[in-house]
């Protein structure tokens, strides 16, 4: 269980999109759902790194940016939803990928919100929320975790957006999550690289 923790947690801090943020401005008024502008960015390939680690998709727009993970910790057969008997193990893991990030000097300040269990078209997925400020730029950026086994792997939505954010914060990450299963998470958008989200 040692073993599987600590390669967890490797994995965890690579895919912890600790990047330094985009520099576009951010928008503090609430746009109405439906309106936000998410451009396709670029695909990261992290198997050279660490073989499990899969891939992951960038997605920006002037509230804030998503990475969408999918990768398997070398596994092929994750449980659908939350069940699996490892999710729990690795969720945490996702977790203290951030305060692991707080610990190395990424962010100078990290606060950790409340976890949730969320139904996302039909998907099960676990929530957590955090407030961190990055210690590079100073910019205070709440922060939204998604995790969920689908299709045989994990699939993980990573979302920032500068402080002070929309206040339907909420209803923009559900809906990007919605359409982003419906297109498919796999697929990288660089051919349709406007999402009107």
């Amino acid at each position: 269980m040692t073993k599987l923790w600590s390669a967890l947690l490797t994995a965890a801090a690579l895919l912890s999109g600790c990047a330094a943020p985009p520099a576009a401005p951010p928008a503090t008024s609430a746009p109405a759902v439906g309106a936000v502008q998410w451009h396709y960015v670029r695909s990261t390939s992290y198997e050279a790194r660490q073989p499990g680690l899969g891939i992951s998709h960038r997605h920006e727009s002037k509230v804030g940016w998503v990475d969408v993970y999918v990768y398997g910790m070398k596994r092929s057969n994750w449980a659908a939803g939350i069940g699996d008997p490892e999710f729990d193990e690795h969720f945490r893991a996702a977790v203290d990928e951030v305060r692991l990030a707080g610990a190395r000097g990424v962010y100078a300040n990290v606060e950790v919100g409340p976890v949730s269990d969320e139904l996302i078209e039909g998907q099960a997925f676990r929530r957590v929320s955090f407030r961190v400020l990055h210690a590079a730029s100073q910019k205070t950026y709440d922060s939204f975790t998604y995790l969920t086994g689908r299709n045989g792997r994990l699939l993980k939505y990573r979302m920032s957006f500068a402080a002070p954010a929309p206040a339907n914060l909420d209803a923009i990450a559900r809906e990007f999550i919605e359409r982003n299963l419906r297109s498919g998470p796999d697929t990288p958008r660089a051919a349709h690289p406007l999402l009107s989200i």
